[in-house]
């Protein structure tokens, strides 16, 4: 209890909370612009976090993850374009309830329920991120050998339709969190004799690069039209929504934030995923599901509950395992890091303050989200008016100040723009950038946990099978790994050769 008021009172700071309101309405602006996701907007965080005391920095970081979860509806509604991933189901009722004029109600709801599931969601990563830590002691390096594993295998639920390319994504990113300095022997593999890839690429460089870089190349490749076109103009309309509309939704918000809660624990599923199950399950259980589609707030209800739920329920294993469920949770493991906070079994052991402090950063987040979207969706309405031929370039220079800033390195920069291209090549060949992603982040552990069983074994495989805890993880990997194999086999080719 103690240390519970302690990280409490972190938080009762207007530098703190400053902070939390600075993610917030960086998370609205970069979810409402359409093509700029949760991951790109923490991504350009990181920098400035990095020179931020701890608590500032997470409140920072989880006061945008919140609020770009929300701000992609912004658009979803307004222009029927998902700012985020996680945003293309609100599309399908929100953008029919702008067309009747009643933008001001669905942006409301969508604020309203997102809010809602984000608190749910922070409620399950309190009654279920405890339970897991108590398994802390009975990891070792095969233990840790095998949880990497299974989060290699997870990646090829997030390969899209095709398999094969998923894996040579993961496989690249394998390669490249292999550059630099051997962990065990000491020797440099892979540097081409470059002192600056000594310590390996940097993980700031990688994360902009491949996500934000490759995403401004992606625009500019489109016509000189479409950079200089205008966007259609927003109104929103003044109409309020109604407490007996809000109540009305309960049920479908509860089972909503559970569903995306839930799916977002389970790494690689993704928000966008947790969102058309719970807009799927809300159509299924209601009254009138022919009226989904047409326009009704229960299509808004269910999917903006369920992606601010996936925050809480995608940092169970990020904070109890140290495996990132998603892209998202991957660029906060960078973040938590660079604080001294090492995600894992043993944080619950042996940084119990660190752990409530992101409990307490994420609840502040959500009343955050709630006060500044109440105030500011007009405003933010406005944000996606702006051409891409003024927006681009500015993000192209966060980027490379980003990177440089780090390390005040040039080098860095330039890694950013080499990687950026590779990011470009990926998507214009439809290779997934996530799967890239987990295994650059994972890919470290992997091989040092590996080394060491077998260091601790004299070199026999044999410790992985005579460890319960490990030999099981291993034993799920290979399922997995066989059904995912064996459903990309079962596809039919033409869903094979649009990839």
């Amino acid at each position: 209890m103690d240390i519970l008021i302690e990280s409490f009172m972190q938080f009762v700071s207007i530098q703190v909370i400053l902070g939390i309101v600075a993610g917030v309405v960086v998370g609205i602006i970069g979810g409402g612009l359409p093509g700029i996701s949760p991951s790109m907007c923490i991504a350009l965080l990181l920098p400035i976090s990095l020179y931020l005391p701890a608590p500032v920095a997470i409140g920072l970081m989880m006061g945008s993850y919140q609020g770009s979860m929300f701000g992609g509806s912004i658009s979803a509604i307004l222009i029927n374009t998902p700012g985020t991933a996680s945003a293309a189901a609100t599309t399908i009722d929100g953008y029919q309830m702008a067309l009747k004029g009643q933008s001001g109600k669905a942006l409301l709801m969508a604020l309203y329920a997102s809010c809602a599931g984000g608190l749910i969601g922070t409620v399950i990563l309190l009654a279920m991120a405890k339970p897991l830590s108590t398994i802390a002691l009975k990891f070792g390096p095969p233990e840790y050998f095998g949880l990497m594993l299974l989060s290699l295998a997870l990646i090829a639920g997030i390969s899209g339709k095709s398999l094969l390319k998923g894996l040579v994504s993961g496989l690249l990113g394998l390669f490249l969190a292999v550059v630099g300095m051997d962990p065990i022997l000491g020797t440099r593999r892979f540097t081409f004799k470059n002192i600056n890839l000594a310590d390996g690429l940097q993980t700031l460089s990688v994360f902009i690069g491949v996500f934000a870089l490759s995403e401004i190349l992606t625009q500019l490749s489109e016509s000189r039209a479409q950079l200089y076109k205008k966007a259609d103009p927003l109104s929103v309309v003044d109409n309020k929504l109604s407490f007996k509309e809000f109540w009305g939704q309960r049920m479908n918000i509860l089972k909503s934030s559970i569903i995306g809660a839930l799916i977002g624990v389970l790494p690689g599923i993704g928000g966008s995923t947790a969102c058309f199950v719970a807009y799927a399950e809300a159509q299924r259980g209601s009254k009138h599901p022919e009226k989904f589609g047409t326009g009704i707030l229960d299509g808004i209800a269910a999917p903006e509950s369920a992606n601010n739920a996936v925050a809480g329920g995608a940092l169970v294993p990020l904070l109890t395992l140290g495996i990132p469920g998603d892209v998202v949770t991957a660029i906060l493991v960078g973040a938590l890091i660079a604080h001294g906070i090492k995600p894992g079994p043993l944080l619950f052991i042996e940084d119990i303050g660190s752990v409530y402090t992101i409990y307490i950063a994420l609840f502040f987040a959500v009343i955050s989200l709630f006060f500044i979207g109440k105030l500011g969706i007009p405003v933010f309405a406005k944000v996606v008016k702006l051409r891409k031929a003024t927006l681009l370039p500015m993000i192209f220079i966060i980027c490379v100040v980003g990177t440089y800033s780090n390390r005040s390195n040039i080098f860095d920069a330039m890694m950013m723009i080499g990687l950026g291209a590779l990011g470009f090549i990926l998507k214009k060949n439809r290779f997934p950038i996530a799967p890239l992603v987990i295994s650059f982040v994972i890919g470290a552990q992997l091989e040092m946990s590996l080394r060491q069983s077998l260091i601790l074994s004299d070199m026999s495989l044999a410790i992985f099978f005579t460890r319960p805890i490990a030999l099981v993880l291993i034993v799920t990997s290979v399922v997995f790994c066989y059904f995912m194999v064996r459903r990309n086999m079962k596809a039919p080719p033409s869903a094979k050769e649009e990839n």
